[in-house]
């Protein structure tokens, strides 16, 4: 080996052990950033809200923080979910950033998507208006269709379309009758918008409900605790009264007794009831304490009671 081989060696290994070092201070090598995955369009169809995040009805783009924690189609499924709990108080570790208007699994997560209005907005079946959730979720035993409009047995979530104009009893009702009108010919002036599974009061009407396929675990009241809220409103059309209680027009929150226990659905049926005589004649069952807003069953010692949503 000559000398000038031998210096050019002993200069590269140098050169190498200088690297080798200044990565050793840095820590070892950078880590890859998280890859953000681009998912394909969600269209939500009527004007929505998560808790205090407003969505306005649209095509909306969605972009998955971290494609190795969380796919496109799971992504969709949960924004899907999150639509029907609009109250923003999303199953645990969950949560909505509305600056952001991004969901992640925890506080700082990167696992989860964020979401951005893009795309023009309208389409048949009340679109542009407002929307809200009933509560509790509606079970089709057998698949089903009307006329071509099939629907799948399970689980299905019932938003109604201009609430203030119709309410959830009213719509599960029309809902069951014209699964029973199988030849799709529904009675006037109701209109079926296939491709958004909205029924509506007229063509062009902007009142009705619409029908989605449940995600997510089913709203259940906790089991440990003496009362439970009930998932989304119940809107009283008009200032109102139930005997001394007054009921100014708006969303409420009902509150249900666990032990003894009464369904969400059978306390806002209740409700419904008790505001069809404002003179606070209820049936002897009941009895009505117009101070804390509860109504107590007679028989059952079961309760619930109303509070003015916002």
């Amino acid at each position: 080996m000559t000398m000038t081989s031998r210096y050019l060696k002993l200069s590269v290994i140098s050169v190498l052990g200088a690297a080798a070092l200044f990565l050793l201070l840095l820590g070892g090598a950078p880590k890859a950033q998280a890859a953000e995955v681009k998912c394909p369009t969600f269209r939500v169809l009527h004007n929505d809200q998560i808790g205090k995040l407003k969505l306005p009805t649209g095509t909306y783009g969605m972009t998955v923080l971290n494609g190795d924690k969380l796919t496109c189609p799971k992504a969709s499924k949960l924004f899907a979910e999150f639509l029907q709990d609009w109250d923003g108080k999303l199953r645990k570790p969950w949560v909505v950033n509305v600056k952001q208007s991004s969901f992640t699994a925890g506080r700082g997560s990167d696992r989860g998507f964020r979401v951005k209005k893009g795309g023009s907005s309208g389409g048949g079946g009340g679109g542009g208006h407002t929307s809200r959730s009933c509560p509790g979720y509606f079970t089709v035993v057998h698949n089903d269709r009307i006329g071509s409009f099939k629907v799948p047995k399970g689980k299905y979530r019932i938003t109604l379309v201009g609430p203030r104009k119709i309410n959830c009893p009213t719509a599960v009702k029309r809902f069951q009758e014209f699964l029973l009108d199988y030849d799709g010919v529904l009675p006037a002036p109701w209109y079926l918008h296939r491709n958004t599974a909205t029924f509506t009061r007229g063509k062009t009407a902007r009142v009705g409900f619409n029908i989605n396929r449940a995600y997510g675990p089913a709203p259940k009241p906790k089991k440990n605790t003496k009362h439970a809220r009930c998932p989304g409103t119940f809107r009283v059309l008009n200032n109102d009264r139930i005997g001394k209680l007054k009921l100014p027009q708006g969303p409420y929150y009902i509150t249900v007794s666990n032990k003894p226990a009464i369904s969400c659905a059978s306390a806002s049926k209740r409700f419904t009831r008790f505001l069809n005589d404002y003179t606070g004649n209820l049936p002897r069952a009941w009895r009505l304490n117009p101070g804390k807003a509860r109504f107590t069953s007679n028989v059952t010692g079961a309760w619930f009671r109303v509070k003015q949503a916002g």
